[in-house]
């Protein structure tokens, strides 16, 4: 058993985001944690493209953006499932961060080490047991077994979170009926070109950037990779169909074959593109633990909840782990009682199920059903209204 001095303040499984945000201001706190992560290198697949909400303040205002060269905007405009909100061009009440999700995390995890914190990658947690005064971790490193004392644990594990499943912690929600298919594609100049808002590609036509195109098979998005990076060549470009999955399984690489086979299924035309990186297939799932803490060990981010539109869940995330490094950082420092620690469901978990029935909200209206047309119908005269398209991203904005 390690000795009192051996004990960590808090451990921290997963080195995404949300955890690597949570353990540089637990660092910063001047709480000694410690990141466990699986992967022996970085994530380097292409994940998010940006934060959107207030999470990107609390990321600028731990002066994260310093010399970076990643600038925060507020649009004039953002999308709302299959409608735009016009939002105005002076003072929308929504923030934005294009960044690659590989690049915030190198951010984090360099504020993270800077500030004092252990980053030790190529460790699986197996397992854990808390008592009263703390929670020993079992992990394998490289075949060999490792154990760590710390005071509280937190599991920043993803969707399929080991530390959920071992707290038995349920996690119920809905999937998705429709399967996406994703990937870097460079298309040739010669095949592609910008023209206004729309992007016309030879043999298929214009296509709409940032948003569903919806033909008789499905629908396909399609973005230029350099508005979202500005280190991306300016060939590349970020598409995904969406299209029923029948007995499709979703799958982290993704055959060239099937890729354009979906994209010749959903746009009744191949798409024009040489090569394609970071392929994969996803269904999307909308999900959320029953609870966020279960005595010293804790929940946060997508092992907490998993949402089925895009742009909310590293927003969910990181603001998770701004109200529990706040609130263990004072009950580590004995600035405030355990029974504070409840806090934080309290707050975040309200939070979070407002973000679910707001992109479940997202999905219904994409549907191509009697119900999605309704609510298309009857939702897009209101949101054409500007007061109610700013209400609208005022509660995305979180």
């Amino acid at each position: 058993m390690s000795t009192k001095a051996d004990t960590l303040g808090v451990v921290v499984v997963g080195a995404g985001p949300t955890g690597l945000l949570l353990a540089g201001d637990l660092a910063a706190a001047g709480v000694r944690v410690v990141v466990l992560d699986r992967n022996a290198e970085p994530v380097q697949t292409p994940k998010g493209n940006g934060v959107v909400g207030r999470a990107v303040l609390e990321l600028r205002r731990r002066k994260l953006l310093r010399g970076t060269g990643l600038r925060v905007v507020r649009p004039p405009r953002f999308r709302f499932g299959p409608f735009t909100l016009e939002l105005g061009l002076l003072r929308s009440p929504l923030h934005v961060l294009p960044v690659p999700q590989h690049r915030l995390e190198l951010l984090l995890a360099q504020r993270a080490v800077r500030l004092g914190a252990t980053v030790q990658r190529g460790r699986e947690v197996t397992g854990f047991e808390q008592d009263g005064d703390g929670v020993t971790v079992q992990a394998a490193a490289g075949g060999s077994p490792v154990e760590l004392r710390t005071r509280y644990l937190v599991g920043c594990d993803g969707a399929r979170s080991f530390v959920r499943k071992y707290l038995g912690i349920g996690f119920p929600g809905v999937t998705s009926a429709n399967i996406s298919r994703l990937a870097r594609v460079t298309i040739p100049a010669g095949a592609v070109a910008r023209v206004g808002d729309r992007i016309e590609v030879r043999g298929v036509g214009p296509l709409v950037p940032f948003r569903p195109n919806r033909t008789g098979h499905g629908s396909i998005t399609i973005a230029p990779a350099d508005a979202l990076d500005r280190s991306a060549p300016d060939d590349v470009y970020i598409v995904s169909t969406h299209e029923p999955r029948g007995d499709s399984e979703p799958t982290d690489e993704l055959s060239d074959d099937e890729l354009r086979a979906s994209l010749r299924r959903v746009l009744g035309a191949d798409l024009p593109y040489t090569t394609a990186v970071a392929a994969r297939s996803v269904v999307a799932n909308s999900r959320h633990a029953e609870r966020y803490r279960e005595g010293r060990v804790f929940l946060a981010g997508d092992a907490a909840h998993i949402f089925s539109a895009g742009g909310s869940a590293i927003n969910a995330g990181l603001l998770d782990a701004v109200a529990l490094g706040r609130t263990l950082a004072a009950v580590l420092r004995g600035a405030a009682p355990q029974a504070e620690l409840d806090a934080y469901q309290s707050e975040r978990r309200p939070a979070a199920q407002r973000t679910l029935a707001l992109t479940r909200l997202q999905v219904a209206l994409d549907a191509d059903d009697e119900t999605g047309e309704a609510l298309r119908d009857v939702l897009g005269d209101l949101v054409r209204d500007r007061a109610t398209a700013r209400r609208v991203a005022a509660l995305i904005e979180g």
